[in-house]
């Protein structure tokens, strides 16, 4: 049943914006650039979910030729010491997302506004269902991760979903339900891209270093 937090695995997450200096030297958070195309892992996603949460395997639908589709990982875990809380982290190199890996939280009640919102702008989809908001409220942590990322999942495999503006501002921003909403209608216009100074740390002094520092010399 759902209660508080008091025991057990204590979860610890980096800000949407700031991600670990050695992590991000291979993965470029911006552009999805990175030095190997294995770099998402489903063993480091599942170290954060622990018991609470759940980790699911997602294959995005990649319609360019001569592009093999890749594994994303969703991970949906309950933020401690909050009960109406829940962390959505997102490693992904499908083309559709600027940002490759991100990690929001959303109450769950959140996720039924999100699921009108499709319905709205999309009436002849078959939008994936929630069970009954009341009905979690009696079910575990994991039950109800569980299920949020259930819905998640089936809305990201469907491919006309993909470039609904909603979606990534509902994934990767903190946008609150409203401006999102604000954002389908014209009356805002928010992005998720944000400045590489903010996600990227890079100790390095390029401007004093050089580009030898960065990629070798002659005498090297």
């Amino acid at each position: 049943p759902m209660s508080a937090m008091d025991s057990g695995q204590v979860y610890t997450m980096d800000p949407l914006w700031e991600t670990d200096a050695a992590e991000s030297e291979k993965n470029d958070t911006v552009d999805g650039n990175s030095d190997t195309n294995d770099s998402i892992d489903q063993d480091e996603m599942e170290h954060c979910t622990d018991e609470h949460g759940v980790t699911l395997k997602l294959q995005l639908t990649d319609g360019r030729i001569d592009n093999p589709e890749q594994a994303s990982f969703l991970s949906i875990y309950p933020v401690p010491g909050d009960s109406q809380m829940f962390y959505i982290r997102l490693k992904t190199n499908h083309y559709s997302f600027s940002i490759k890996k991100s990690c929001v939280t959303r109450s769950a009640s959140s996720f039924y506004q999100f699921r009108t919102i499709l319905k709205s702008h999309h009436p002849h989809l078959n939008i994936p269902s929630l069970p009954m908001l009341p009905s979690l409220w009696i079910c575990s942590y994991h039950t109800i991760s569980l299920a949020l990322a259930t819905f998640l999942s089936g809305v990201l495999a469907e491919k006309q979903l993909l470039s609904n503006k909603a979606l990534h501002l509902f994934l990767q921003t903190q946008l609150p339900i409203q401006k999102i909403k604000d954002n389908l209608e014209g009356k805002r216009d928010d992005e998720v891209v944000v400045a590489k100074s903010k996600i990227v740390k890079d100790d390095r002094n390029n401007a004093k270093e050089g580009f030898g520092s960065l990629f070798g010399t002659a005498n090297n």
